[in-house]
């Protein structure tokens, strides 16, 4: 993961990436719980509306910080703003007040684009993990009511996302233990079992609504999905399934797999640079149509 160090008002990424100005612990909903505040990152220089990219945490729904968003931070290049959101932890709240903060937290960066100097047209969202999970949700899940919640100043604003980057991300809580996890994702101490509150295979109901495999259809946001193949917390099988219903219903989906990748191990430049094209493309239109590819781990 890309570190960045504090400069003075700004944060710079890397040598190579331009400096931006941080605004820490924006409180999305307004009740003061430092859980749900994010941090935003915007350019050095402002000449139009940017595009948004928000990161959102891993950390298997019970630990993390919006204080990591190096893989989003280093996409930046100065032609993006970066949102890093917090969202309340299982120990704090179960299933779903996690995609709710989320939701809120979108209507939020939506509601004050103007202010900030943002699109509010173009917006993705990007995360790892227990965020690649969330991430997920909010792109198949778009201005759903349900599971839009009513938190923060901005209930009724659009929850649309303009493209979803998911890294191994969990989309099918009741098929994990079936596809080759050497953990038991099913039990009520498992990280899915504290998120929604008991034994997984007793909650099928609330683990369908908690998982995005289940809200596929023709209507939802462009996905790169990148998963290893030895990925051994979340299987390899839930990517390539997810891949395959999303384009099964029609919607734009690209899968790279990366040979002998774990969980998130192995991530080499070939996937910041497919990530990098696929955030050109649904957000600044550039042409090309991405396509399912296979990478070595490290390449």
């Amino acid at each position: 993961m890309i570190r960045y160090l504090p400069v003075l008002c700004g944060v710079m990424v890397s040598e190579a990436i331009a400096e931006m100005k941080k605004v820490a612990d924006l409180d999305y909903v307004g009740n003061g719980n430092p859980r749900q505040m994010l941090d935003l990152y915007l350019p050095e220089k402002i000449d139009e509306p940017v595009p948004v990219v928000i990161w959102i945490h891993g950390g298997a729904w019970r630990q993390g910080s919006k204080k990591n968003a190096g893989r989003a931070l280093g996409m930046a290049e100065g032609k993006y703003a970066v949102v890093s959101v917090g969202y309340r932890l299982s120990q704090e709240a179960q299933w779903p007040a996690q995609i709710h903060d989320c939701k809120a937290a979108l209507r939020f960066v939506r509601a004050n684009a103007g202010r900030y100097g943002l699109d509010a047209d173009k917006i993705a969202v990007w995360g790892s993990s227990a965020g690649g999970h969330l991430v997920c949700l909010l792109g198949t899940t778009q201005n759903d009511e349900a599971l839009d919640g009513k938190l923060g100043p901005h209930v009724g604003a659009k929850t649309s996302v303009n493209c979803v980057v998911n890294f191994f991300g969990p989309t099918d809580f009741v098929k994990m233990d079936s596809q080759g996890s050497p953990m038991n994702h099913n039990a009520a101490s498992s990280p899915e079992g504290q998120l929604l509150g008991g034994v997984v295979s007793e909650l099928t109901q609330k683990a369908k609504e908690a998982s995005a495999h289940y809200h596929v259809s023709k209507d939802d946001a462009p996905i790169l999905t990148v998963h290893g193949t030895k990925d051994r917390l979340v299987p390899y099988a839930q990517g390539k399934a997810f891949d395959e219903a999303l384009d099964n219903a029609g919607v734009s989906s690209v899968l790279l797999t990366v040979e002998g990748g774990g969980h998130g191990n192995g991530f080499g430049p070939s996937v910041a640079e497919a990530v990098k094209i696929f955030l050109k493309r649904q957000l600044f239109g550039k042409e090309g149509k991405g396509k399912d590819r296979t990478v070595k781990a490290g390449q």
